[in-house]
């Protein structure tokens, strides 16, 4: 979804970058007139496209992980000015819905000066005494538009540019400064550059993909001890603490920054009351299955207090519409810490996704599966429970009832160590319960989908039983099987723990069951032709694919060579 709405947004946009060249197409007519009448019907149209931009900008950004969002909202585009004579200067723009609210001109009355009456002016001249801005040039552009002239008289200075005259100063018989009160704010912003990030961007694509090595990271030796020390079993399940770094700064509590998002996220779902709807009914189901709990607020405790904001997650399906996000990275000042900075970000023991997937292909009889909610079964210790806190609804589908504190008993899906603590639990488990097909599922486990063939029908059944039986002591459901052996789906239809999709989705690709056949996720392209080409969006429109096998490779490598040579050059494409 939001693919479909950047690709709207950049119409739009393109859409608004021909009015304002209409615009100045208009203002530069040959004979020295300007038609009233288009250029309203022109500022009249492009407010309304941007009133749809500014839409899209808040569907785009309330979908973005908050670590996204700071590079959505620096994103550019090109544009070029008309200059007098001199055909046109580009310059990097920042598209906003809106520059500045309305400003009142006295342009008609500054034109009518003797001085200034014969000199075309960069500002059109029109009936409407308030204009939109539409274009704010900063002053890294300003000194290539300005020229030598200048003209002074009884009045503002009209100073000469490559867009016509420009005025600044004041006019006499006009409310001045001193009349009304007036406001200063000076906004400083320092922006990192990404272009040092594309390394580590290519690197990530490998994970899963290129073996780590173990000895100089020592993931499997931080997994044992963390195994041994934090990890408990009793209930029939496994309870962890969260791995805190040594010597962690104070974590703030976050209160009244999740206790306003929270009302913001709400201020938004009501304007989709179904969604609103289904967001009470996720975490109801999460209360009454015991992943989460209401508490007192004013409960005097000996643990670390802290709120975590969430925020609603717009999935293309028709069961779920959305998905609960919980902040971890949220800090209500720079200079404070958020829950992840406290918390070790130790990656998960992952196995190597292409050793799995030759597996999976490498016997007759194949077979996929997931564990059922897995974080949510991996219960949190008491102590390490109030740093989960966060606000919802006192009844979870009643949007008329006050807000309550409820906290998490479970480990929760956002927390940068989630994924290294449900991989200990597991691995540990497995090391705690052998049986005839614990290898089998230690190689073949990628986070909580466990992926396998088998030679005989006889040894996949046999693996179907024993695998379930071996998870369940764990508290874990293995769920969503499917095989391209109609025995086993028939066998997993009757327990309704089948996955119904027609395409089932394996670590990124698609199986089709009845065909037995890997595929690539089908994707939807942007035509390039009437957009504006960056590098960000050349990176973004190549990195679709995800091709772990690398069977496509002699085809994709071309964009990343094609991305090497535009860092090289230095191009401007942002």
């Amino acid at each position: 979804m939001n693919q479909k709405l950047r690709s709207i947004r950049a119409g739009y946009r393109s859409a608004v970058s021909r009015l304002i060249k209409k615009f100045e197409d208009v203002q530069q007519e040959e004979d020295g007139t300007v038609d009233t009448e288009d250029l309203s019907n022109i500022l009249d149209s492009l407010k309304r496209k941007q009133e749809t931009l500014r839409k899209l900008d808040e569907d785009i950004v309330q979908e973005l992980d908050d670590g996204d969002i700071e590079t959505e909202i620096v994103e550019a585009d090109e544009y070029a000015f008309n200059l007098e004579d001199e055909g046109k200067l580009p310059i990097r723009v920042l598209i906003v819905p809106e520059i500045a609210a309305p400003l009142k001109t006295y342009i008609r009355k500054a034109a009518k000066l003797s001085y200034l009456s014969e000199i075309k002016l960069a500002h059109p001249v029109t009936a409407n005494d308030n204009f939109q801005v539409s274009v704010l040039v900063g002053a890294d552009y300003y000194w290539s538009i300005i020229e030598n002239h200048i003209i002074r008289g009884d009045g503002p200075t009209a100073v000469k540019s490559k867009i016509g005259y420009l005025l600044s100063g004041p006019l006499h018989g006009t409310p001045s400064y001193n009349d009304q009160p007036t406001s200063m704010m000076n906004v400083m912003t320092s922006r990192k550059t990404k272009e040092c990030d594309l390394e580590k961007f290519w690197k990530l694509e490998t994970l899963g993909i290129e073996q780590i090595d173990e000895k100089e990271t020592g993931i499997k030796e931080l997994r044992e001890v963390y195994e041994k020390t934090c990890i408990s079993y009793h209930d029939n399940r496994y309870f962890a603490t969260l791995p805190w770094k040594e010597e962690h700064p104070p974590l703030p509590m976050n209160k009244e920054i999740a206790h306003r998002r929270t009302e913001n996220v709400i201020t938004r779902l009501k304007k989709e009351p179904h969604l609103l709807q289904q967001y009470g009914k996720i975490i109801g189901e999460q209360e009454r299955r015991g992943f989460i709990e209401k508490i007192d607020e004013d409960t005097v405790t000996s643990n670390r207090v802290h709120y975590i904001p969430h925020h609603a997650v717009k999935k293309e399906s028709s069961t779920t519409p959305i998905r609960i996000e919980f902040d971890c990275s949220c800090k209500p000042r720079p200079e404070t810490p958020s829950l992840n900075d406290c918390l070790m970000d130790t990656p998960p023991d992952l196995n190597e996704l292409t050793g799995i997937l030759l597996r999976f292909r490498l016997n007759q009889f194949a077979v996929s599966t997931d564990i059922e909610k897995a974080f949510f079964n991996v219960g949190l210790e008491e102590k390490d429970r109030d740093v989960t806190r966060f606000f919802w609804f006192s009844d979870p589908t009643d949007s008329t009832s006050p807000l309550s504190v409820y906290r998490f008993k479970s480990v929760l899906f956002g927390a940068t160590c989630s994924p290294f603590i449900l991989n200990a639990v597991v691995q540990r488990h497995l090391n705690e319960n052998t049986c005839e097909w614990t290898d089998v599922i230690q190689k073949d486990l990628y986070i909580d989908n466990i992926i396998s063939s088998f030679p005989t029908e006889s040894q996949l059944l046999q693996y179907f039983d024993t695998s379930r039986i071996l998870f369940a002591k764990a508290g874990f459901n293995l769920r969503s099987w499917e095989s391209n052996n109609k025995t086993l789906q028939d066998r997993a239809t009757s327990k309704n723990i089948q996955d119904n999709d027609k395409l089932i989705k394996v670590l990124g690709l698609r199986w089709n069951t009845d065909k037995d056949t890997l595929t690539f996720a089908k994707q939807e392209y942007v035509e390039m032709e009437n957009h504006l080409i960056t590098k960000r969006e050349i990176l973004r429109q190549s990195s679709k694919i995800y091709d772990p096998l690398g069977i496509i490779s002699p085809i994709t490598v071309r964009s990343t060579m094609f991305m090497q040579t535009l860092w090289e050059k230095k191009t401007g494409l942002g």
